[in-house]
């Protein structure tokens, strides 16, 4: 009996049990409740949206220049060779007929001896004078010869008088038939004298015009040699730059023989290869402003060139467009003048355009009206992002009328007033808010105004 009760628990240490976890459970909700109460209550916050930042330009109509551009070389506007036309010893070159020097036109460069040539002019005026003196002579005779034929012709009136006179006297038998023989042999030695005269006066015009034709052929004669003598000297035909020296002091020299040779300082020439395809939207501009009228009118393409690599850069007359393409380029050559007047010369503010350089050339010219233009960079394949006047993106779909130099002519899609996005948006939701500011940034408030 005992042993059954030693094994069972008492109901006191039951009630003890149950209470110990009766106040651990009230402990531990009173400290819950102690830490609950020391806790505060969280703050409501307002739900806002995420505006994205970007950048703005507004666009509106603007003027606008067509370009094309393309590559050429520069050359001297207009080059000279000095070539001999006469032979002879050089007997004077200009101290600074040197590479790279510049003379002033009119400037004597070169003399060759004359003397050669100064004998032929002295000689031709001796056979022109001897000449002249013929014809005088001949003139004086034609004179003396009509005298005479005057007086012989009066003669022959007598001794045809006489032969009349005879023939009757004959006839009647007053005198013999020799005194007519006579009579006629002397009338007839009397016409072969006037005859004479008349053929030599017929003869003198034929020897005068001989002489006169010697004449023109010694005058000829002598203005070449007149020639050759001017051509002993040797002046800069314009202000130039000397490139090449190719004779000596004291060298003789033949016809034909090249001396030397300068290019104009005053004006440089570019042949500029353009696309055709860039070039045709040039000229097509410039047609339309020419509407009306039967030439094309070049006149009003600015044109500027400039160095590869460089900067240095030179304004430039658009002369003319030469027909035909290069098969070899597909290019138009299009010919450009550069203005550079040896007096305006500074190595610094405007230095000369440099023979054979390569250079780049722009031609342009401003398109009738004002045009809408953006970034290439705005248009995302055909869109266009703006920012309506809620600041929220709005998409539009353009149409360009022409890409030029990173911008684009807007042909349909803008009006002008509208807040283009320049940010490239990924991804780009239409209706997104935004948070934009224009290129001077300012930001724009839901009206699209700046603030």
């Amino acid at each position: 009996m005992n042993k059954k009760a030693s094994g069972k628990t008492s109901p006191a240490k039951k009630l003890g049990r149950i209470a110990i976890l009766l106040l651990a459970l009230v402990a531990g909700v009173a400290i819950v409740a102690f830490f609950v109460s020391r806790l505060e209550a969280p703050e409501r916050v307002s739900a806002e949206e995420n505006r994205r930042a970007v950048q703005v330009m507004q666009v509106g109509p603007t003027p606008f220049s067509v370009q094309a551009s393309g590559f050429g070389t520069a050359e001297p506007e207009h080059t000279w060779s000095a070539i001999s036309n006469v032979k002879g010893r050089v007997i004077f070159v200009h101290d600074d007929l040197e590479s790279g020097e510049i003379l002033r036109e009119g400037t004597l460069l070169l003399q060759t001896d004359p003397s050669f040539y100064e004998l032929g002019i002295r000689e031709a005026e001796a056979e022109i004078a001897s000449v002249d003196a013929e014809i005088e002579q001949l003139r004086q005779e034609a004179v003396n010869a009509a005298g005479l034929l005057d007086l012989e012709q009066q003669r022959l009136v007598l001794s045809e008088t006489s032969l009349e006179r005879t023939r009757s006297l004959v006839a009647s038998g007053s005198v013999p038939q020799s005194s007519l023989d006579t009579q006629l042999r002397a009338t007839l030695a009397q016409r072969q004298a006037v005859q004479g005269l008349i053929n030599q006066q017929n003869i003198i015009p034929i020897q005068l015009n001989r002489l006169e034709a010697q004449k023109e052929r010694v005058l000829a004669k002598l203005e070449q040699v007149q020639s050759d003598l001017s051509d002993t000297r040797i002046y800069a035909p314009f202000d130039m730059q000397i490139s090449e020296v190719e004779v000596e002091k004291f060298q003789y020299i033949n016809p034909g023989q090249r001396l030397f040779s300068g290019d104009d300082i005053d004006a440089s020439k570019v042949v500029l290869q353009v696309p055709m395809q860039d070039l045709r939207r040039v000229l097509n501009e410039v047609e339309g402003q020419n509407q009306g009228s039967d030439e094309l009118n070049i006149s009003g393409i600015e044109a500027q060139v400039k160095l590869v690599g460089d900067e240095q850069s030179w304004e430039a007359q658009v002369v003319r467009i030469a027909n035909g393409i290069d098969p070899a380029t597909r290019t138009v050559r299009v010919v450009l003048r550069i203005e550079q007047p040896g007096q305006s010369f500074d190595p610094n503010s405007n230095p000369r355009l440099p023979k054979g350089m390569f250079v780049q050339g722009v031609l342009q010219i401003q398109m009738r009206d004002p045009q809408i233009v953006v970034p290439q960079s705005a248009i995302h394949q055909g869109w266009v992002y703006l920012v309506n006047s809620e600041s929220r993106l709005e998409r539009v779909q353009v149409r360009t009328l022409l890409q030029q130099n990173g911008m684009a002519v807007i042909e349909h899609g803008l009006e002008g007033g509208e807040y283009v996005i320049l940010d490239d948006l990924v991804p780009a939701i239409s209706g997104m808010a935004l948070s934009a500011t224009t290129l001077d940034g300012e930001m724009l408030n839901g009206l699209g105004d700046t603030q």
